[in-house]
């Protein structure tokens, strides 16, 4: 017979694969949950749970125990509630007051990937993201799934805005021309991607009718539904330093509105915890030659080094600098 535990946990995960990101409890379910969480999150056994009891096909007894006093491990003790009493206690709509404190569900979906360890999380999102339901229904998405790549302990994240053409035919971040020159920022830095790790706000190409190379940036909706799936990477790597490639991702990780790559550069921001510095895409390094700009973007590239504790030899200090 399952227990109470087995019926709550199959039902919150039917949940976390609609995508729902947050359901109401009411105090006699809170000590419950916190006592399930913390006994997996410490590897231990959780206390033995009461069955879930079966609908009731007789006329109820009339005699009943006596109550027990309350202790700290009767206190632990779920309720006696059946799976349905428990459905709609997680349903309950939040009291108005709370409802105004929270972010309404409809507004934005949260991606839980779940799991005991870091790997399992890894494991876990490349396996329900592509068939998350909240981004597959905005029906603007492009079924391929393209994940980060990289060393997932790096100390610089790199973070891009959507997969275009050759990154989903390559199932890569940052495949075409615009990839090789990161791969000549990250050279200059003496590094290479497996020093990094690369990925995009944006998970899946954007669509565009009769779509063949051609590619659009992600909009705000699609960028704001991939923005807790890019918080489960940025919790699982905790770099030092996020770097974004161009307003777009400059506007999705700070979330400062539509102002201009020049204001976001001027910025001090973070995202999960983690410093975030402003560059151009390196897409910018195809269409300009100008001494100046290379210069200011390596400035940068010198800024996020210092951050992450990379050393910077003198020759690197140099480059891009007028020749004396």
């Amino acid at each position: 017979m399952p227990t109470l535990r087995d019926v709550v946990l199959g039902y919150l995960h039917t949940l976390q694969e609609r995508g729902v990101a947050r359901v109401s409890i009411d105090e006699d379910c809170r000590p419950i949950l916190r006592e399930w969480m913390l006994a997996a999150r410490s590897g231990r056994v959780a206390p033995p749970r009461t069955p879930v009891p079966a609908p009731a096909t007789s006329a109820p007894q009339t005699q009943q125990e006596p109550p027990r006093p309350a202790t700290a491990q009767t206190a632990q003790q779920p309720p006696s509630a059946d799976a349905a009493e428990l459905r709609r206690m997680l349903n309950t709509p939040l009291p108005e007051n709370a409802q105004d404190t929270q972010m309404q569900q409809e507004d934005i979906p949260f991606f839980r990937p779940g799991g005991n360890t870091t790997e399992e999380c890894w494991q876990n999102m490349q396996r329900l993201l592509p068939n998350w339901t909240p981004l597959r229904e905005l029906g603007s998405l492009r079924p391929t799934a393209v994940f980060g790549i990289g060393n997932r302990h790096a100390d610089i994240m790199f973070v891009g805005d959507a997969p275009n053409y050759q990154d989903e035919q390559n199932g890569t971040p940052f495949s075409g021309e615009a990839g090789g020159k990161l791969d000549g920022m990250l050279k200059a830095m003496g590094l290479t991607r497996q020093d990094v790790y690369i990925t995009h706000l944006v998970k899946f190409r954007p669509a565009i009718p009769r779509q063949t190379i051609n590619n659009r940036p992600p909009n705000e909706k699609e960028i704001l539904f991939s923005a807790s799936v890019l918080e489960v990477e940025a919790r699982l790597v905790q770099p030092k330093v996020i770097v974004a490639l161009g307003v777009i991702a400059a506007r999705g990780l700070l979330k400062q509105g539509d102002l201009p790559l020049a204001a976001y550069q001027q910025m001090k921001g973070q995202f999960c915890g983690s410093p975030v510095i402003v560059t151009h895409h390196p897409s910018y390094l195809l269409r300009t030659s100008d001494l100046a700009e290379r210069r200011r973007l390596w400035e940068e590239m010198l800024h996020v080094m210092q951050i992450a504790g990379l050393p910077i030899s003198d020759k690197q200090r140099g480059f891009f600098l007028p020749k004396t």
